[in-house]
């Protein structure tokens, strides 16, 4: 069965031709006799997957009078197989299997790489997932504390030690060469993208898929570097969750406060999925010069998650919301108003998004999916130093996006083609820097991708996908091609080939005014600015099983990524301006390139280790025109991590990790300093540990208590910038100052 980007459970698959037929019914359950939603069943000789339905039940007519064998994988749950099945004509035959919790190494379902649910170890496209249980066990609550210390090869950087703007380095390659999908739909745009990090919450994620290198064949503009999609949570049971958490960075307190509800058995065959979240935290002045390193921040956010299921399940409605409300500021003197201040960042932003997904199996070999979203962004802002009253702006930024989609199983191949067009408006106002930005930006996409097995242990993928923005003279087209080969039922090794471009718009650094000496310091596109194009390349082995007699997960990966008429910045100087002003342009091709190792490794029931290192270089071909570097700016040659987690005696859990960030070049301008100049960063390494004790007051209340400490050495930029004339994006290494927060979660 090909089973699309949110597949439907249990129905009839077509009987191989000739020779009577039987039921197959395979009943999955967890170690609590708990239904298993959305399990995935592989039935020996038979093509692609299968998934349960609310029940934990799939059914699969086969031929009779053989054996099979039964592979049943879930997240969360490690992997389990019946053998030997006997198969009668006429009756249906019921096959329990039950799942077992994975503490740190699982096999699981993933969907971004290829657009179809498939077994991580037999995915053609690499995939890298980050599990909600590992997310919560380190007391993670945004995606950018997710991506900290997790996933080999992804960084996440603060730019700027006024307002926070943070963005997500994958690969080298910095924000705006990633692409962020809810459930395959790229609803955050790049405006979205300056402070959106630390907006998205993990309550609600079931996984967060990371496929690196250029994804464009199914993704379209901005997958360059690769995309990372956040898996929504489907309940599969009733089940009820409030949380708190409070403590300091630096001194200086900060408090959360989080409620989920997860209930299946709502009005009209609905489940529903539903989360709140507030976040509190105040300004640190780390060097005491009276101006932040980190500002004032408060968000409320809320969002929820219906689904429905039609045509004994194989037909799945979703329909999804989400709003944020955030206030930032950093600076000077935070009881005066802006515009009586010396220095003041202060966003003051809203988001709110609606999404729908219908998904329809219509046979064993066919799916259809039908998803459509729409976000709007607003914000009203003032990036302003000495006391100016003119520094107030506003940004408006409604975005659609709609996706048709359809699947088909035939013999070997798995075919799969849509349509995708993406619409948006960005009208960005800053009357103190004479500056209107935006414009309506569109594209309009269509995608084939052939996933061809000519034999059990290879398979190939190709694809290619046509784009026409409206910001382009023509279409460009971007193929991609992939190979993998199973060497062993533990070893699988991969390589593809992909291309992608950037074609000219707004990007998320554009609308953040950082105040440098005194001044604005303002990004804007070249009036002659053409679009960048990108080939990338990877390959490497993945290996699951034991070492040791323990059970592992292995992966070496080696990438490239060449740039052509690759985006830089050049300075504009206008007589007479107040501000300074920097210009993309298309500067000389550039490539990224290096290999990555990452791992997991069982070393007994109750306690495994994890980590990632990436040796890499980023480079112009030829210097570029700022200051003459060939380097790329904020990017180690060499970064990782370790980590381990244990659950010890007594029921508690102790999880510890080790991030280590190596040099780098970083742009350093004038103000506190005589002029532009160029810094070679320290090596930094932090450690991090979070301990907690879960009670079980019932069967099914749980009372969770958790300590958690980050950077407990306080590795920090030591050279950071004093008083108003301080480059307030001279800030690199570790976001966080040494934080301790306790906390509690109650499940019922």
């Amino acid at each position: 069965m090909l089973a699309g980007g949110a597949p439907a459970g249990a129905a009839a698959l077509t009987a191989p031709a000739g020779g009577a037929s039987c039921v197959l019914v395979v009943q999955v359950r967890d170690e609590a006799r708990q239904p298993v939603v959305d399990a995935a069943v592989k039935i020996s000789g038979m093509a692609g997957l299968f998934l349960t339905g609310k029940d934990g039940i799939a059914q699969v007519t086969v031929g009779a009078g053989r054996e099979y064998g039964i592979r049943v994988e879930s997240t969360g749950y490690y992997p389990a197989k019946v053998e030997g099945v006997e198969v009668s004509a006429g009756a249906a035959l019921l096959v329990e299997v039950e799942l077992k919790r994975a503490a740190v190494v699982s096999e699981i379902v993933v969907v971004t790489a290829t657009g179809t649910a498939t077994e991580m170890q037999e995915s053609s496209i690499r995939t890298e997932v980050i599990q909600a249980a590992m997310v919560d066990r380190q007391v993670k609550t945004t995606l950018a504390e997710a991506f900290q210390a997790t996933v080999s090869g992804v960084r996440v950087e603060t730019n700027c030690q006024n307002c926070g703007f943070m963005q997500i380095r994958m690969n080298g390659l910095e924000g705006p060469y990633t692409q962020i999908l809810e459930d395959g739909l790229p609803t955050y745009s790049g405006v979205t993208a300056v402070y959106g990090l630390e907006q998205i919450p993990a309550a609600f994620l079931e996984q967060i898929e990371v496929v690196k290198g250029g994804s464009s064949a199914l993704y379209g503009p901005g997958a360059v570097a690769g995309v990372i999609n956040l898996i929504r949570r489907e309940p599969r049971e009733n089940r009820f969750r409030l949380d708190a958490m409070g403590g300091w960075q630096r001194g200086r307190p900060e408090q959360q406060i989080g409620g989920a509800a997860q209930i299946i058995d709502m009005p009209g065959g609905l489940s529903g999925d539903f989360f709140v979240r507030s976040v509190n935290r105040t300004p640190v002045d780390r060097d005491g010069d009276g101006f932040s390193e980190m500002g004032k921040r408060r968000l409320d956010s809320g969002g929820f998650s219906l689904y429905r299921r039609f045509m004994e399940s194989r037909g799945k409605l979703s329909v999804t919301g989400a709003l944020a409300s955030e206030f930032r500021r950093g600076g000077d003197q935070f009881h005066l108003p802006p515009e009586q201040t010396l220095i003041t960042e202060q966003v003051d932003s809203l988001r709110h998004s609606l999404a729908a997904n219908w998904n329809h199996t219509i046979s064993a070999n066919t799916f259809y999916a039908l998803r459509a979203s729409h976000a709007y962004y607003g914000r009203r802002s003032y990036y302003g130093s000495g006391m100016d009253p003119n520094a107030y702006g506003d940004t408006r930024n409604p975005v659609w996006v709609a996706d048709a989609q359809t699947g088909h199983q035939k013999g070997k191949h798995s075919l799969l083609a849509g349509y995708q067009v993406w619409w948006e408006h960005v009208e960005d106002n800053a009357p103190a820097y004479n500056r209107t930005l935006g414009g309506t930006f569109n594209n309009h996409g269509v995608y084939f991708q052939d996933e061809w097995r000519p034999a059990s242990r290879v398979t190939l993928i190709g694809g290619t996908r046509v784009d026409k923005s409206n910001r382009l003279d023509k279409a460009i087209l971007s193929p991609r091609a992939g190979v993998r080969v199973g060497l062993t039922n533990s070893l699988v090794a991969r390589a593809t080939v992909s291309t992608g471009f950037r074609a000219p718009a707004v990007f998320d650094e554009d609308l953040h005014i950082a105040q440098v000496g005194g001044e604005g310091f303002v990004l804007q596109n070249g009036s002659r600015l053409r679009e960048e194009r990108s080939v990338s390349y990877s390959g490497g082995v993945d290996y699951v099983g034991l070492v040791l007699g323990r059970r592992a997960q292995l992966g070496l990966n080696l990438f490239r990524t060449n740039l052509h008429d690759a985006f830089t910045l050049a300075e504009d100087v206008v007589e007479g301006q107040e501000f300074r002003r920097l210009l993309r342009i298309n500067g000389p091709d550039a490539s990224v390139g290096g290999a990555s190792f990452d791992g997991t490794l069982r070393v007994t029931g109750k306690f495994g280790i994890r980590g990632g290192f990436t040796a890499q270089y980023a480079r112009w071909n030829e210097p570029e025109p700022q200051f003459g570097a060939r380097s790329f700016f904020r990017t180690p040659s060499r970064y990782g991590f370790l980590g381990a987690d244990w659950t010890m005696p007594g029921g508690i859990e102790w999880s510890l990790t080790a991030d280590f960030t190596g040099r780098m070049t970083a742009p350093h301008y004038a103000g506190y300093i005589d002029e532009d100049r160029l810094e070679t960063t320290p090596r930094f390494l932090t450690y991090n540990t979070v301990v907690s004790r879960t009670f079980e007051i019932t069967e099914r209340r749980r009372l969770r208590l958790f300590f958690n400490v980050q950077n407990m050495g306080d590795s920090y930029q030591r050279d950071l910038d004093r008083g108003p004339n301080r480059d307030s994006g001279y800030v690199y290494g570790p976001s966080e100052m040494r934080r301790a927060v306790a906390g509690m979660t109650f499940e019922f």
